[in-house]
């Protein structure tokens, strides 16, 4: 009885203790009706607050949140409330060189930043005053002659200064449509607009945020964000609301690469069923893959409807549409090949591959940044809907191929650890011949042969990629013509794509010629997907080319 009175009394008293917390200014304020109704001016497009502030916050402090504050909220707290930022860790450094020469420089200047010194090493973030030190300034001064190395990373840096700037923050909030209607027409910031109902309420919003009055605060924003919608309510300029509300909800998700998760599990799913062949695994692996395949979908569909365009004009949108298409891909092979031995092997490929893909674009959300923007001029043309596509997908199709060879060589090593011999493991038919060869008595060919199956599904990607490579790349060099004037140019990018191209030349010839055709097609296979990476990831973030938007 005393236990039991003595748990009542803690819970209660740690109830009463968490109870009696103060609640922050931060924690009241309400920026959903604003993020979701307001919509701003920037990038040559118009997008809602919400957005607006998750693509902007970044310039200044990358992926990193300011004590856990909302992008929104964040926006306007220093814009209102810059001395509450004086002397804070917020500015982020992403280049770990320039992190470690800054710390150096002042921890030797003062020893008593030690500690602050280190968090910024780990973190990234440091205050603007530190970085406006004579001190660091000099050291920048003389990187930044080193052009190789330092000269961008140091304009990202002055970039994130001047960003933090509440004069900068204020002039970027272009919140007020052209009077006009018109879309071609520039919009303004608020202290242009004569509308006294709006700049008075404006006016006494700003006067309660910067006393802390957190319920005045939400009253007067919930009220802006009627009053300046109404401003451009029935005009060309100013998007419906339902559309903001979606494009803020869709960043609200995290771009739905959550998905990776279900993706995940049909993995597990799936490989189970492959290796066991336990049926009902498998029937469950397949379900919860084309679950995904569907939200994957529905992520797609919900950024081409925001962004007013086909979502294949930037390396976020890329990758996410490229292990879209492997997906829907993986579905149709599955529903023609369900009868035969690889079926779920093209599921699981497919899913590993979106998972992946999905994954990436998570982790790395300032290299492969998801904000929305507008198409550079040289992609207004109906090339980027065929070039484009072609690549992504033959891409997409490669990393496949790479996960059924890699799978191949596992079994290899496997049996050759058992002593089986795996020179004649591999399909005979080969490639797309594979799916239609019949033993004599009925039945696939490669029924009770894994290695078989592997090499057989990995042919057939193999295949299908350098035939859309192929295709992409000359879809690529009329492009090309059309807009610069030259089918070819050496672009750095162009070089890779190429290479990539004439790796599975190789594979395809090596198949005709070697005798352990299986063990030389994965690896070839590997190789390809290791070139393919290459371009996508080093070419396109370490050499500037013609192909660096994209």
């Amino acid at each position: 009885m005393i236990k039991i009175t003595t748990i009542i009394f803690l819970f209660v008293m740690t109830g009463f203790s968490f109870a009696s917390q103060p609640i922050t200014f931060e924690e009241q304020v309400d920026m959903k009706p604003w993020g979701d109704q307001v919509a701003v001016f920037t990038e040559g497009r118009v997008k809602s607050y919400e957005t607006f502030a998750r693509s902007f916050m970044p310039y200044i402090m990358g992926s990193k949140k300011y004590n856990g504050q909302s992008a929104t909220f964040t926006y306007f707290d220093m814009m209102l409330r810059p001395d509450r930022y004086a002397d804070k860790d917020f500015i982020f450094v992403k280049h770990k060189g320039l992190r470690a020469s800054i710390a150096t420089e002042l921890d030797t200047f003062n020893p008593e930043l030690k500690d602050r010194l280190a968090r910024f090493m780990k973190t990234g973030l440091i205050s603007r005053e530190l970085l406006q030190t004579q001190l660091v300034q000099s050291l920048l001064t003389r990187l930044r002659r080193d052009n190789r190395r330092f000269a961008s990373p140091i304009e990202v840096i002055d970039s994130a200064i001047g960003a933090s700037d509440p004069r900068n923050l204020w002039a970027s909030l272009k919140i007020v449509p052209p009077s006009s209607g018109s879309a071609g027409d520039p919009w303004n910031t608020l202290d242009t607009l004569e509308n006294k109902e709006i700049v008075d309420t404006w006016q006494r919003m700003v006067i309660a945020w910067q006393a802390g009055d957190a319920q005045t605060t939400n009253v007067e924003l919930a009220t802006l964000s009627t009053l300046i919608p109404a401003l451009g309510a029935g005009t060309e300029a100013y998007p419906k609301a339902g559309k903001l509300k979606l494009e803020s909800m869709y960043f609200r998700l995290g771009n739905l690469t959550w998905v990776w998760l279900v993706y995940l599990a049909s993995v597990v799913l799936l490989l189970m069923a492959l290796v066991y062949r336990f049926e009902t695994v498998g029937r469950v692996g397949t379900t919860i893959f084309v679950l995904a395949v569907l939200l994957h979908t529905l992520a797609v569909v919900w950024r081409w409807y925001v962004s007013g365009r086909y979502p294949n004009t930037n390396m976020f949108e890329a990758i996410t549409t490229s292990a879209w298409m492997g997906g829907l891909f993986a579905i149709l092979m599955e529903f023609y090949l369900r009868k035969t031995s690889m079926k779920y092997l093209l599921p699981l490929g497919g899913a590993i591959t979106a998972m992946v893909a999905l994954l990436a674009v998570r982790l790395y959300p300032l290299e492969l940044n998801p904000h929305i923007s507008n198409k550079m001029p040289v992609l207004h043309d109906v090339w980027l809907y065929i070039h484009v596509n072609f690549i992504i997908f033959a891409y997409c199709l490669i990393f496949v191929a790479s996960v059924t060879a890699f799978f191949y060589l596992v079994r290899r090593g496997i049996q050759k650890t058992k002593g089986i011999d795996g020179v004649k493991d591999f399909a005979k038919a080969g490639g797309v011949a594979s799916l239609v060869e019949k033993r004599k008595g009925g039945g696939s060919a490669l029924a009770n042969n894994m290695g078989a199956v592997l090499d057989g599904a990995t042919m057939i990607l193999v295949e299908l990629s350098f035939i859309l490579l192929w295709a992409g790349i000359v879809m690529g060099a009329i492009w090309a013509d059309h807009s610069w004037g030259r089918p070819w140019g050496w672009d750095p990018k162009e070089v890779f794509a190429l290479n990539t191209f004439l790796v599975f030349v190789v594979l395809i010839h090596a198949r005709m010629k070697v005798k352990d055709k299986g063990l030389w097609t994965a690896w070839l296979a590997l190789l390809g997907c290791a070139v393919m990476l290459f371009n996508w990831i080093i070419i396109n973030f370490t050499i500037s080319g013609l192909h660096s938007y994209a």
